[in-house]
């Protein structure tokens, strides 16, 4: 006999969340049973690795932040290691005498590498720890994070800080910010230290020793970040053209970007009449340049703070969902501080760029970038020696 049934619109649903529940729930499952093979396959194809202090480098942009601190550290401190995961070759600085290394594996197999790690003392500049696939090892007795560039936690993933024993702050802003999330969450608090930016002091000794030749006209340094927010992204190349018909351009395209948008960067590198930046650090080009155009990259601070020089960026609406600034609350305090030496613009102005190049240089006051700088950054010029003496006290303290 035919069989007529109806189910409700609330039972459909609550049967279309328990299948769903039970879906997630597998997948969630066999990734963790995944995650667990991996780590006994490590388990019994490696010895497990034991140091007193180990710093973790997961790409060779990052080297720059820890070499200062190891050139100091090895001076007296015994049994460090040096973790990268990537091969280090000839090219590369040569690590300083007492320090080993040990090439890991990137991803998975190297996290499991560094979560079955002996040591007193890891310090990362690699976030959210405990969180995704970088797992505390029972063997680390205490884990810190170091921060390789100027910034704030909004823009970071959440839980970026939280489940480490200390963090070596750039400055006040991260500091206090980061004390608020721990209110928020109600976590113990961590040790803040007040450290700085290390490779600052290496790029600003390049910055003294300087030597500048007279040129008719200045040269604009166009040097973006990568993905949505990416001046290339959002204008191609017709801003660098149109900057380059009053000024002498440098384009430094963003590492990242030849990997992920590989035809942005293949129609920078086709550019005529600029000259484009693709060495392994950005020192050389940021002394030459005489003004900064940028977006959300990293690169503004060190251009502005380190070099004493203008930059514009362009004022893109971050939308803070999914980021530590969706708890935090407010505007950014950083870009708040830096907009007279950092000139925000709005996207929809961007037509009038080569005025903002102008009045950005004939009103520049290096007094300004200097008097905000001692109030923003901890320990400029000598931030690797502090950093080096907190190392040291926290290896003492395990």
């Amino acid at each position: 006999m035919p069989v007529f049934a109806y189910i409700d619109p609330g039972t459909g649903s609550a049967l279309l969340y328990v299948i769903t529940g039970v879906f997630v729930a597998l997948y969630f499952a066999a990734r963790g049973l995944y995650y667990r093979v991996v780590e006994l396959i490590f388990r019994g194809r490696h010895k497990r690795q034991k140091c007193t202090v180990a710093i973790h480098c997961e790409d060779p942009r990052y080297e720059i932040t820890f070499l200062p601190v190891l050139q100091i550290l090895a001076q007296d401190q015994r049994d460090i290691t040096f973790f990268t995961m990537y091969p280090r070759d000839d090219t590369f600085e040569a690590l300083p005498k007492g320090v080993d290394h040990c090439e890991i594996a990137p991803g998975m197999v190297g996290y499991a590498h560094l979560n079955h790690l002996e040591a007193k003392v890891l310090v990362t500049t690699t976030p959210q720890l405990d969180v995704m696939t970088f797992r505390r090892s029972r063997r680390v007795k205490h884990y810190s994070m170091m921060q390789h560039a100027l910034g704030e936690s909004r823009y970071v993933r959440p839980y970026a800080y939280d489940f480490f024993d200390s963090v070596l702050c750039c400055g006040e802003i991260v500091k206090n910010n980061i004390r608020k999330m721990e209110e928020i969450r109600n976590l113990p608090k961590k040790q803040l230290f007040e450290t700085g930016i290390p490779h600052w002091d290496e790029l600003r000794k390049h910055v003294v020793t300087e030597v500048r030749e007279p040129r008719e006209r200045p040269l604009v340094l166009i040097a973006p970040s990568w993905g949505p927010f990416s001046i290339f992204q959002a204008f191609g190349t017709g801003i660098v053209e149109m900057v380059a018909k009053k000024y002498d351009v440098v384009v430094r395209p963003h590492p990242q970007m030849k990997i992920s948008q590989p035809e942005i960067y293949a129609s920078i590198l086709a550019l005529e009449g600029v000259s484009v930046d693709t060495s392994r650090t950005p020192g050389e080009v940021m002394a030459r340049a005489d003004i900064l155009i940028s977006d959300i990259s990293g690169i503004m601070h060190e251009f502005a703070f380190i070099h004493e020089k203008p930059v514009i960026i362009v004022d893109h609406k971050v939308a803070m969902s999914g980021l530590e600034g969706e708890l935090l609350g407010g505007e950014s305090e950083l870009k708040e501080r830096c907009r007279d030496f950092i000139v925000p613009i709005p996207p929809s102005e961007m037509d009038g760029v080569l005025d903002a190049i102008e009045k950005a240089l004939r009103e520049h006051s290096r007094t300004r970038i200097v008097e905000v700088r001692e109030k923003t950054v901890y320990n400029f010029s000598h931030a690797s020696e502090v950093a080096a003496a907190q190392i040291r006290e926290i290896v003492a303290c395990q």
